[in-house]
Parts: C-alpha cells; sequence; structure tokens
C-alpha cells in the first residue's frame, strides 16, 4: 500500500527551525527529498494467543517486549503488525550530499525523511482507526523493537509475520532493515485499549537520532 508524502517548504522551516536566510538552498533539498521519497505500509493483524506484563505471543512465537510496551497494549485482542518505509532512494540522496562534502544538505535530508516515516505511521494508524471503528474497535499507539528496552533482535520474529518482500525490506544480521528509513512496530487492537502516542519520553534511549526532532 502507498501513501501519498509531500512536504512544503514550510513544514520543512518549521521542523528543521530555520530561518529564511536558507530558503533557496533548503527548496532545492526539499524538491529532491519529494521527488525520490517512496512512501509504503504493509500490515497483518493477528489474534492475541496470549498478553501479559512481559510480552505477548502471536502465532506460537513469543515476544518480550518489556513492561512499558505490555503495558500500552493492554487489553489488545489483536495485534496489527506492520513495516513502513520510504524507500531506498532517499538514502541515496544523502549519501550523494555526504559525497560531495555538502554535510548541511545531507543532514537537512536525514531529518525530512524520518519526519516523512513518522508521517507515513501517522496515516496508518489513522486509517485503521477508521477501519476497525466500523466494528466497534479502538487502536493503541504503535511499538516496535527499540522501544522501552525492546530488544531490536526480535526484529527478525516480526518481519517473520510479514510479506515484507512486497516492499523489497530486508534484515541484516545486526537486524538492521533496508532500506535504512523504515520502521516496523504493533499496534493493539481491542475494544477496551486506551491510545497513548508513543514517544521520547517513553523511552531510555539517549542517542537516538529521532530525539532531535521537533515532533
Amino acid at each position: 500500500m502507498e501513501y501519498a508524502i509531500k512536504i512544503s517548504l514550510e513544514e520543512a522551516e518549521k521542523l528543521l527551525e530555520l530561518s529564511t536566510d536558507f530558503e533557496s538552498e533548503l527548496e532545492e533539498v526539499v524538491s529532491l527529498v519529494n521527488k525520490v521519497l517512496v512512501p509504503q505500509v504493509i500490515w497483518k493483524s493477528y489474534r492475541v494467543d496470549s498478553l501479559d506484563k512481559t510480552g505477548f505471543m502471536v502465532q506460537n512465537k513469543v515476544f518480550h517486549c518489556g513492561g512499558k510496551v505490555c503495558k500500552a497494549l493492554e487489553e489488545s485482542t489483536q495485534l496489527v503488525f506492520f513495516v513502513v518505509t520510504v524507500g531506498d532512494k532517499i538514502t541515496d540522496l544523502i549519501t550523494q550530499y555526504n559525497k560531495e562534502y555538502d554535510f548541511l544538505k545531507a543532514y537537512w535530508c536525514d531529518k525530512l525523511a524520518n519526519w516523512a516515516l513518522d508521517c507515513v505511521v501517522e496515516k496508518m494508524k489513522q486509517n485503521l482507526a477508521v477501519l476497525y471503528r466500523k466494528e466497534n474497535l479502538k487502536i493503541t499507539s504503535n511499538w516496535g523493537p527499540g522501544y522501552c528496552g525492546w530488544s531490536i533482535s526480535e526484529q527478525a520474529f516480526l518481519l517473520d509475520l510479514l510479506p515484507v518482500d512486497k516492499l523489497q525490506v530486508t534484515l541484516s544480521s545486526s537486524m538492521l532493515m533496508h532500506p535504512v528509513k523504515s520502521l516496523s512496530g504493533v499496534i493493539g487492537i481491542g475494544n477496551k485499549v486506551k491510545y497513548k502516542k508513543s514517544g521520547c519520553a517513553d523511552c531510555a534511549l539517549q542517542h537516538c537520532v529521532y530525539r532531535s526532532l521537533k515532533w
């Protein structure tokens, strides 16, 4: 499933906290970023076999996501597993700027790509909320490996439950996804679940690149 994402110059200036002094250079970057972004989503829902204070089991796979994530998924009767990506061309653009020693533009591209990825996740959640509302069900926010102590090694289990080859998303031996600008996770579904937006305040990972973004 593809999602249309287009970043405006005004949004980019606000996100990067830039004055109009950089307008011409930023306009060039925004135009190129919009051309290379290929936002795509794949998701699939599964019945929850078990969910306790330390983890959950789906399709005979046990996920040790930890207390914070389990609390956020509390009362879920289904879990939506998902992968979101904005493609690998944006990474090629960042690499190109770095090779040209234009590190500022590379930095801008990186931040804009992260923002676009988050926008796709938010659009997906909005669509899921509408879809499940028809069944009198609600959704939680998204949580995934790397959040709140949930080991990134379990990303392999998560991707095993999705036909990620359709998005050409692969996993390295160190459990990092390619394209780099990709995100995996789960969303709880149920009639008693509560939506609590996931964010930096929930996570102890101090050196994450997303911490510097103004969401």
